[in-house]
């Protein structure tokens, strides 16, 4: 989520930057005109001249740019290709925005169909003494706890967010950075590295405590998932 999450802001950050840009070249272009021209060379009584040609109401039209001297048409071809140029960045900014629309929508399309999906709850135990009960809506996690010993419980507040319960999730999984990570995931099912999904495989047992998740539907007490020995 957090992953989805960060594309998803830097998609937006990149649609704003190109929307910018975009006004700030269709400005240049409302300033210096937006017809197609060229400069042609005509000549008259045995002078050449050079003229501004482009086309309007179905014509052609002119206008003089003085007689043929070198340079002497240099600011106006300036003109000219700057104009090119903003006009095919024009064209390729109102692509790639359109492009990054298309593709906002459909993350903020799968982050809806995420939130409705990911409403999950599942009960933290300290052997068989339940601990903590964990409820996840779209905006929020809310924590019921039993027990208030540091040992013996996991979550320091009742209201926390996605973020901090995903925090909680890692410290209860396998590093994602150890070189066997891969291996692990793949004993387990799983194709990538998810607190969640993994949790609900190893029911979030370690070997420094005796704390472990049940989740809706489990039939399992304490001795079917701690790897340590006790006593009850």
């Amino acid at each position: 989520m957090n992953e989805i999450a960060g594309m998803y802001y830097a998609l937006k950050l990149q649609l704003n930057m190109k929307e910018q840009e975009l006004l700030y070249v269709s400005r240049l272009l409302d300033e210096i005109g937006r017809e197609q021209r060229s400069i042609v060379v005509k000549s008259i009584n045995n002078n050449q001249y050079y003229y501004e040609q482009w086309r309007q109401d179905g014509k052609n039209r002119y206008r003089s740019l003085g007689k043929v001297r070198p340079g002497s048409a240099a600011i106006k071809e300036r003109e000219i290709l700057q104009r090119k140029e903003l006009l095919e960045k024009e064209s390729d900014l109102k692509f790639i925005i359109e492009q990054l629309q298309n593709t906002i929508k459909q993350f903020e399309n799968k982050e809806n169909n995420i939130s409705i999906i990911s409403e999950y709850s599942f009960e933290v135990f300290w052997k068989d003494e339940l601990s903590a009960r964990v409820s996840v809506t779209k905006n929020r996690v809310h924590v019921s706890r039993f027990i208030k010993h540091p040992l013996r419980q996991i979550f320091s507040g009742d209201i926390i967010t996605r973020n901090q319960l995903n925090e909680v999730l890692k410290l209860r999984c396998f590093e994602e950075e150890r070189p066997d990570c891969r291996a692990k995931l793949n004993v387990l099912g799983l194709t990538e590295y998810n607190p969640l999904e993994i949790v609900k495989k190893t029911h979030g047992v370690s070997y420094n405590d005796y704390i472990w998740f049940r989740f809706p539907g489990e039939i399992i007490k304490a001795s079917d998932v701690l790897v340590r020995s006790y006593n009850v």
